[in-house]
């Protein structure tokens, strides 16, 4: 639930656990209907809105609507890196590796590490900083990565780095069943670090996008790109590469007023029905169905939402 009492939806994972492996997978996401909100008031008043709903990614999300209302006014932005979605994606990062991957391992935690990291941030010279005073915490965590039981391989397409400009010839128009099962080529794709650094999908799948993100901590190639394509008079379309991947908006003017908004978020493709969770889960062996449930646990770590999850176990015969 964001400041606001918005709530910017959930993820529930159902899994079926019976003789030893997970059967069925089911992946079910709720996400709010962004127009319904945003419908009829006027457009920067809707823009400011957008990153008070969001708790998560509230930065991107406030450029992504900044720069599609200014698309659809007519003005196209070329791609370029945006301070604050990029200083926001690197907390995001440092979040998920000094907090969330220890307490998965059995590692401690770096609560401190983290308080210095974004103090970092702020201040500049977050990257002298990080290559001093991460390299062996992130190190424990790549070595205890490889004592992980991991998912099988699947295949996987990853969504490449695209401007606001690019994908105006994959999607034409975006709509809200677009939004709610997003696809590239008729496909289900994979979004964030791992497809900003395709060359590590050869390693086990978890430690995989774990290293990308650890690559993208440390590189931020293309992290924090924002730009914006005018689609038609009165629409624009905006995206900007977050932590989590490609985050799309899309808005219509009447006027001065919304006329229709969508927002294509990264959780949306990476925890998309037919994508590469259930791919990994179908058939894993698990000795109980705590263990099925941690491995799952461990995969939605790997993708990592930007809404709360849950995940539902049921046990056969």
């Amino acid at each position: 639930m964001s400041a606001t009492g918005f709530d910017p939806g959930w993820l529930r994972l159902r899994l079926h656990w019976q003789g030893g492996r997970i059967g069925a997978v089911g992946v079910d996401l709720s996400r709010p209907n962004a127009v319904a909100i945003l419908r009829g008031r006027p457009a920067d008043q809707a823009a400011r809105m957008l990153p008070l709903l969001y708790s998560i990614c509230g930065a991107a999300q406030g450029v992504a609507a900044a720069l599609a209302l200014r698309a659809a006014r007519g003005e196209s932005v070329g791609a370029g890196v945006s301070a604050d979605a990029l200083t926001e994606a690197r907390r995001e990062h440092l979040w998920r590796l000094l907090l969330d991957w220890p307490q998965v391992l059995g590692l401690p935690s770096q609560e401190g590490l983290l308080v210095a990291g974004r103090r970092q941030l702020q201040a500049g010279g977050f990257d002298a900083w990080a290559t001093a005073t991460l390299r062996e915490p992130l190190a424990r965590i790549d070595e205890a990565l490889r004592d992980l039981p991991e998912p099988a391989a699947a295949d996987v397409r990853l969504l490449p780095a695209l401007t606001a400009a690019e994908t105006l010839a994959l999607w034409p128009r975006l709509d809200a069943a677009f939004a709610a099962a997003p696809s590239f080529h008729g496909s289900a794709a994979e979004t964030g670090a791992l497809a900003r650094y395709p060359e590590l999908a050869g390693a086990p799948p978890l430690r995989a996008r774990v290293k990308a993100r650890m690559t993208d901590l440390a590189e931020a190639s293309g992290l924090g790109l924002a730009s914006a394509a005018t689609v038609a008079p009165g629409v624009g379309r905006a995206t900007v590469e977050t932590a989590r991947g490609l985050l799309m908006h899309e808005v219509t003017l009447d006027g001065e007023r919304i006329a229709d908004y969508v927002i294509v978020a990264p959780t949306e493709w990476n925890f998309h029905a037919a994508g590469v969770l259930e791919a990994w889960l179908e058939g894993a062996v698990a000795a109980s169905a705590d263990e099925a449930k941690f491995l799952a646990s461990r995969a939605v770590l790997a993708l990592d939402p930007c809404v709360r999850s849950e995940i539902e176990v049921s046990v056969g015969a």
